[in-house]
């Protein structure tokens, strides 16, 4: 699908969120991928156009932790104001080359989830149907100085990246605790955060990553409030190249909302 036909297609999903009610106030947790612009998907930004909204958000908006947002809503502390979670996924390199610097000069937390059999045999499983080349983790020693910094939180995003809802028990338990065991052995820390492939789960799902992890992270796109706060069901929302600047800064006004179930039930109908 065209960056052109993306973008037509959020103009009715626009006019009709222009009629709806606004969003309770609370927390929306924005996903982002990598940064560079040359990866064939969607979730690839072009670095000025991230940059920018990055700068945005610092100068606009209130951004928070993760753990900071965890501890605001398991107390049901309420928010005057939108606030903002920067969550990214599966490790690229470009975390460290790009983004983590733009992190570290405008004093903006992050969360990133990694897959760990990407960082360990340099596969890059969560993008392989794409056919990558020359696509690159961070490594360890990278990961260590971001988490150092107070800046980065690490979580963990499966081993080999696959659809959790389809896969047998056993490799279902490996998938959840092979990054537990690899991030605690490489870098000390414990890997608390877990997030879904895709944000493709089930209940049985659910209920095994709840035994591993406190939290998990789910798609959606609608703002988490104490209300509907649950700790493995915490919606985000797709930051994606199509939006581009003008539909991104609709999306921080709670717009937008029917996109994700669009996808979502585009996936459903392609299988």
């Amino acid at each position: 699908m065209s960056q052109l036909v993306r973008r037509l297609l959020k103009a009715p999903m626009l006019v009709g969120g222009l009629f709806t009610p606004k969003p309770p106030t609370g927390y929306t947790f924005l996903i982002y991928h990598a940064v560079t612009g040359r990866l064939p998907m969607e979730l690839d930004l072009d670095f000025p156009l991230f940059r920018r909204q990055m700068e945005h958000l610092a100068q606009r908006h209130q951004v928070t932790s993760f753990e900071d947002a965890l501890t605001d809503l398991r107390a049901g502390t309420k928010t005057a104001t939108p606030r903002f979670v920067l969550t990214f996924d599966d490790g690229y390199l470009d975390f460290y080359t790009h983004v983590f610097p733009l992190l570290k000069a405008l004093n903006l937390p992050a969360i990133l989830y990694i897959t760990t059999g990407f960082l360990e045999d340099g596969i890059p499983y969560p993008i392989r149907r794409h056919n990558p080349t020359d696509v690159h983790p961070v490594t360890w020693e990278m990961l260590h100085e971001m988490h150092a910094s107070g800046l980065v939180t690490i979580g963990a995003h499966t081993h080999t990246h696959p659809d959790l809802s389809g896969v047998p028990d056993a490799q279902l338990e490996d998938e959840l605790t092979r990054p537990i065991e690899i991030i605690e052995r490489r870098l000390g820390i414990q890997a608390r955060h877990f997030c879904y492939p895709r944000a493709r789960w089930d209940a049985q799902v659910e209920v095994k990553v709840a035994r591993h992890y406190e939290t998990a992270v789910i798609s959606g796109g609608r703002p988490v409030t104490s209300e509907t706060f649950s700790p493995h069901r915490i919606a985000r929302l797709p930051i994606r190249r199509s939006d581009g600047w003008f539909f991104f800064r609709l999306k921080l006004q709670g717009r937008l909302q029917n996109e994700e179930a669009f996808y979502a039930n585009l996936h459903r109908l392609r299988g």
